[in-house]
């Protein structure tokens, strides 16, 4: 099942307090999503030598990169999306002022963090804009931004609740330091203060991967096409949207659990000359043999699915706007750009295609462009309705 909602917007009228939803007018006439929803955390025996972010590179050449960075300049906000799957039979009541809460308050770098925006029942009217939650650090430098969207309730509730909470998800960087950071709304909200989270401690691996001279060169030569090839990426992870398409937990996209390198590995690159650069490791390596049944970790949409100079024979899958997964280096595709595909559904076959120390899979999963921990899509349900809900009304500010 498919949900599509509109943007949330709020009104360009006085003290931009006004909102305008106009998901509430499509779960007004009964576009109600059931079902689960998640988004939402010295060794090389075969490894991905190429799907790391160098620390040196300027986000705006992509000439040479082996691995989508952080969007270059401001990323294009998600619209969309559905919870589902939870009763609002015993929700609160509506909300006399807006409410702005974070599921969980503490978390790592790399992991993703939803927001809930409760809207009080007397908003509406004027010129619409859209609504960002949007992550800042302590000093207050923008780290990411994601639109709100509507959260509708299920076939059993009250259809008067339907739209009264937004939901948004960003990934804290990788490179964000232990400390506070917050949440804000764009543009700003009238009497909402910034939320505050605390990014805890996390140590990542370090490796130095050994390139020979075809990786070298894979690497660090200019060629055009590469540049082409990075460009029609950021094309897709940019691209605005408007569907739901997974509304169940994601799972692993192999059986095995034998890992080759982690997500947020801090890496070095020993060139043939002798030379090195650094690099940050953006998804999870699976050391799983040639031929491995490589499937889908949610229902999603194929976006991309074709060979990439760096990083072979990739697919890209959709599953809500501004949330992806990533396959890289299969050695064969089994599916088609605009194609569906289930939770399970096989994407292709592993393999070693593109710069690759030998046969793995490249697993990595994007944030409104941010790379984000796989794990903690597994681990945790990232809409978890009930956990928004609740956080969002015992919330003392």
């Amino acid at each position: 099942m498919l949900f599509r909602p509109e943007l949330s917007c709020f009104s360009a009228g006085k003290n931009l307090k006004t909102f305008i939803l106009l998901a509430l007018s499509a779960a007004a006439l009964g576009l109600w999503v059931s079902g689960g929803f998640l988004f939402a955390g010295g060794r090389q025996a075969a490894g991905s030598a190429d799907m790391a972010v160098s620390a040196a590179e300027v986000p705006e050449t992509l000439a040479g990169q082996e691995e989508v960075p952080a969007l270059p300049g401001e990323p294009a906000a998600p619209d969309g999306g559905d919870a589902g799957g939870v009763s609002l039979n015993s929700a609160p009541q509506e909300p006399d002022r807006f409410r702005m809460a974070a599921v969980p308050g503490s978390l790592r770098a790399g992991e993703p963090v939803t927001i809930g925006l409760a809207v009080p029942a007397d908003a509406g009217g004027g010129e619409s804009l859209p609504v960002y939650a949007v992550l800042v650090n302590g000093q207050g430098r923008r780290l990411g931004r994601a639109a709100f969207f509507a959260l509708p309730g299920d076939p059993d509730g009250p259809a008067e609740t339907a739209g009264k909470v937004l939901a948004a998800v960003l990934a804290v960087p990788s490179t964000l330091r232990p400390g506070e950071a917050f949440i804000r709304t764009e543009p700003p909200i009238e009497g909402l203060e910034d939320l505050p989270l605390t990014v805890m401690e996390r140590d990542f691996v370090s490796e130095t991967i050994e390139l020979n001279e075809k990786n070298t060169d894979l690497r660090t030569g200019e060629d055009t096409k590469k540049t082409v090839e990075a460009e029609q990426l950021w094309a897709v992870l940019r691209r605005p949207g408007n569907t739901v398409y997974a509304l169940e937990a994601f799972e692993a996209p192999v059986a095995s659990t034998r890992r080759t390198s982690f997500f947020g590995d801090r890496r070095v690159y020993r060139y043939v000359d002798g030379s090195t650069d650094t690099a940050i490791h953006a998804g999870i390596d699976y050391g799983v043999p040639r031929g491995t049944e490589v499937r889908a970790c949610a229902s999603g949409k194929v976006v991309l699915a074709r060979p990439r100079i760096v990083t072979g024979n990739s697919v890209v899958v959709e599953h809500l706007p501004g949330l992806y997964s990533l396959y890289y280096h299969l050695d064969t595709l089994a599916v088609a750009e605009g194609g569906l595909v289930e939770k399970g559904g096989l994407l292709g076959e592993s393999g070693a295609t593109g710069l690759a120390t030998g046969p793995h899979l490249h697993w990595e999963i994007r944030v409104a462009g941010e790379n984000a921990d796989p794990d903690a899509f597994v681990e945790r349900y990232i809409l978890d309705k009930a956990a928004i809900l609740s956080k969002l009304f015992e919330y003392k500010e």
